[in-house]
């Protein structure tokens, strides 16, 4: 069972296809996921974690310049 997050939280839509995500739980962790199954985007954790959905779909032109970017090979 999904369950819409309601508009007045803030939470960014998928950087893949733009749709705002839902939540699901499955056993004992929830699931803040799009539901389009081809981008298979989601987080799970043991609560609804909006915030580590907003951190993971935000798009590196909302970066401040504060924010330092880590280098990888």
């Amino acid at each position: 069972m999904t369950i819409e997050i309601q508009p007045n939280i803030e939470c960014e839509n998928c950087i893949k296809c733009g749709t705002r995500p839902q939540v699901e739980q499955v056993k004992k962790y929830w699931m803040v996921k799009c539901l389009n199954k081809q981008c298979n985007n989601f987080i799970k954790d043991t609560f609804v974690n909006i915030d580590g959905w907003n951190r993971l779909n935000k798009s590196n032109a909302q970066i401040t310049p504060n924010q330092s970017l880590k280098k990888t090979a």
